[in-house]
């Protein structure tokens, strides 16, 4: 319907407003012009007001005033729109208006540069609102409030931001308002590190309104003009807050793995020392071995000293492979997590080269025990061998002079 007094008015012309705000003609009428001034007639007030309407032989004369603010106005300018329309500030804008000085109707398909300009501060404000740590809404704004938490030994701030416009935002350049849409979303609500991104936006927004000179008229505009510096700023402290988180997930992926694989040695440790413990036992019946008499007790014993030495021999290596594949998944996964060492904090660097040492000297210990325990276990069959050589060494030596001597 707003486009019928869109249309009347350029149909006679586009004549220049009265003080008073009305337009008005007299001519000569005809079908297309009387027609389209009974429409308008016929709309509701709050499209506009027809003064009066006459029609002569030959002649035909009105008055219209359009609405001048709010919905269905008529606007000399955008700079009259901006100033005439308060409910920009809380980011709601018209949809239906028409601009004189462009010939231009809001409800027609031809983008105009100047109202995108609008629309999006008006998004821009929108999604502030669902940003801000609160909102609190005014006759023409909104009062933000924008906080950052305690960190690096610095207080926290807060700041309230009023939403208030004015003319200047149809020159102001804002790009990459994408960033704010998406972390006031609803749909990404779900998303990870939103609240600490939300959180990271405050405090560049803090920052920018903190460095603004004492007595600034419109914080918002200038929040604006900044905006550039806002988002660099955003983009810093984003990248450090990944970073250290990233950093953080390195230390507990690099203790895990230094947990795993110490609870995992100390496994297999204790699977051996618990083995090794018949190995005293062996050692003992070294003394029965001396003592036996007959034939069948030094072959029984011997025999058991020899099979308990293969036995512990082959638990031994059974568990030294068993080692070697818990380094080997080891260093894999030390050289995951360390080929970017040189990128870490020091304090990241230090823990992690304090933890390869520690666990170094973990597996020399372990690597020295295991020769330490392979020699014991070689006792018993080195002690079997000596008391036969010892116990036959009349038979040895018999059989040596007949085999070899004669040759």
């Amino acid at each position: 319907m707003f486009n019928y007094v869109v249309e009347l008015y350029r149909m006679i012309g586009r004549p220049a407003l009265s003080s008073a705000g009305s337009f008005d003609y007299s001519g000569s009428p005809n079908e297309q012009l009387q027609a389209l001034i009974s429409r308008v007639m016929d709309l509701p007030s709050h499209y506009g007001e027809m003064n009066y309407h006459r029609v002569r032989p030959g002649l035909t004369s009105f008055e219209f005033t359009p609405i001048s603010s709010g919905e269905n106005s008529f606007f000399i300018d955008f700079t009259a729109l901006v100033q005439k329309t308060p409910s920009l500030g809380c980011g709601n804008p018209l949809t239906n208006f028409y601009i004189i000085s462009d010939d231009w109707s809001s409800s027609e398909g031809v983008i105009n540069t100047k109202n995108e300009q609008i629309l999006k501060v008006c998004k821009l404000i929108k999604d502030l609102t669902k940003v801000a740590v609160s909102e609190h809404i005014q006759t023409s704004s909104y009062s933000l409030v924008f906080s950052t938490s305690t960190g690096n030994n610095k207080p926290p701030k807060t700041t309230v931001l009023d939403t208030k416009i004015s003319p200047e935002i149809l020159e102001i350049d804002i790009k990459k308002t994408s960033l704010i849409g998406s972390l006031a979303s609803e749909e990404n609500k779900g998303r990870i590190h939103l609240e600490e991104r939300r959180a990271i936006l405050n405090g560049a927004i803090c920052e920018a309104l903190d460095a603004l000179p004492e007595g600034q008229t419109s914080r918002f505009m200038s929040l604006l003009e900044r905006w550039d510096f806002i988002l660099d700023s955003y983009w810093q402290n984003f990248q450090i807050y990944i970073h250290s988180f990233s950093f953080e997930k390195v230390r507990k992926e690099f203790a895990q793995a230094e947990l795993d694989y110490g609870t995992k040695l100390s496994s297999a440790f204790s699977d051996i020392a618990g083995k090794m413990l018949a190995l005293p036992v062996s050692l003992i019946a070294l003394v029965t071995l001396y003592k036996a008499t007959s034939l069948v007790e030094i072959t029984v014993t011997v025999l058991g000293l020899m099979t308990a030495s293969i036995i512990l021999i082959g638990i031994l290596v059974n568990q030294l492979l068993n080692i070697q594949r818990l380094n080997s998944s080891l260093s894999i996964s030390f050289e995951n997590l360390t080929k970017s060492i040189t990128t870490y904090p020091r304090n990241l660097q230090n823990l992690i080269k304090s933890a390869q040492k520690n666990i170094n000297r973990q597996k020399f210990v372990v690597s020295s025990t295991i020769v330490v325990f392979a020699v014991l276990s070689l006792a018993p069959f080195m002690g079997a061998l000596i008391f036969l050589m010892e116990h036959y060494a009349q038979y040895w030596h018999e059989w040596l002079l007949l085999n070899f001597h004669s040759s």
